[in-house]
């Protein structure tokens, strides 16, 4: 056999070739590296995320459908902290600005209350297992989303469900 002589023209376009290849290759073989030595973190949610499935009163008489609901237990004898934990929801919906009409307040009980809770949707159900102490964000979908304590930093409320409400433009 005989050995074929390459030119250096041809060897410095072959050169060339094997740079380009590499500066192509060059992004997606680290970021690959940096996904492997650095995996990504979880989101960093304010609220506690809860798991997707629907939110027990999605089906009761009075469920406002088609919107973003704010809803919380109002429970016997809970006068104070439930006229604040609604005050802080009132003033939740109030800061989303133009995207508030999207946003609904919902008070639901398990026996007559007699004082005036200041909530657009009173709904009375049986009674359910679900935690009281905070509000819950439910979808249009009546999927439960985030629980906020009762403790939880209105500003910080105001600007997690700003984003949820902002990503999720096109649903509700």
């Amino acid at each position: 056999m005989t050995q074929v002589e390459v030119s250096p023209t041809a060897r410095r376009g072959r050169l060339k070739l094997l740079l380009m290849a590499a500066i192509c290759l060059a992004p997606v073989l680290a970021s690959w590296a940096v996904y492997r030595l650095m995996p990504p973190q979880g989101g960093k949610s304010y609220g506690q995320l809860l798991p997707t499935r629907p939110f027990v009163l999605t089906g009761a008489q009075g469920w406002p459908r088609g919107k973003w609901v704010l809803a919380a237990r109002i429970e016997p004898g809970c006068q104070a902290r439930c006229q604040q934990r609604f005050f802080a929801m009132r003033q939740i919906q109030i800061a989303q600005g133009e995207a508030a009409g999207r946003l609904t307040r919902l008070g639901w009980q398990e026996q007559a209350l007699h004082e005036d809770v200041d909530a657009t949707h009173i709904v009375q159900t049986v009674q359910t297992d679900v935690d009281d102490g905070g509000y819950y964000l439910v979808d249009p979908l009546g999927n439960q989303v985030l629980f906020y304590p009762d403790a939880a930093d209105p500003k910080k409320v105001i600007q997690e469900i700003g984003r949820v409400l902002k990503t999720n433009n096109g649903i509700g």
